[in-house]
């Protein structure tokens, strides 16, 4: 029973650590790609499905109090600026997916480190390692793609997922008390 768990567990973390390097390799391989069409026929896929959450947060916004106007003018003043400046948008999303994306390799990382060693430190220190090479791995392939190029900016921005996630992972051996072992 207890090793049907193991292998379960195993073959989970497996799973994640495919999906997720599979889809970073899908993403690094797509000529010239452009954040903003994405989220375009994300939009689109949603509305499909009638998730219309544009309609939910107008009636939030309808419903706020009148000292929060300042906010809805900062909003509508960003979403204006957004319209009018899409290469600037383009660049922060594309930022933030990098964070995003590395925090989670980083993250998945450890969780299968974790099953084949015993110290969390060494599963952590590995996952580190092993984010960090992804990262330059992933703009080294990036380099030899239509359209694409490679950026130690990028890097940075991948490591910034690195290290948030391996904080992340510090903070929760702290709250658990494995920082002893």
């Amino acid at each position: 029973m207890k090793r049907d768990k193991i292998k379960r567990r195993k073959r989970n973390a497996w799973t994640a650590v495919i999906i997720v390097l599979l889809s970073l390799y899908y993403l690094s391989s797509i000529p010239g790609l452009r954040v903003l069409p994405v989220l375009g026929q994300i939009n689109m896929m949603l509305q499909r499905f009638d998730l219309n959450i544009t309609l939910f947060i107008y009636r939030i916004v309808a419903n706020l109090p009148e000292q929060l106007e300042p906010a809805r003018t900062l909003s509508g003043d960003f979403y204006a600026y957004a319209r009018q400046n899409p290469v600037i948008i383009e660049f922060l999303l594309r930022k933030t997916a990098h964070v995003i994306y590395f925090f989670i390799i980083t993250l998945v990382l450890f969780i299968l480190i974790s099953q084949y060693v015993k110290s969390p430190w060494r599963s952590l220190f590995f996952a580190f390692l092993a984010g960090t090479a992804l990262a330059f791995l992933d703009e080294f392939h990036q380099g030899f793609v239509d359209q694409r190029y490679s950026s130690i900016i990028d890097v940075a921005f991948d490591l910034v997922g690195v290290s948030l996630a391996v904080l992340v992972i510090l903070i929760s051996f702290a709250l658990t008390s494995r920082w002893r072992t």
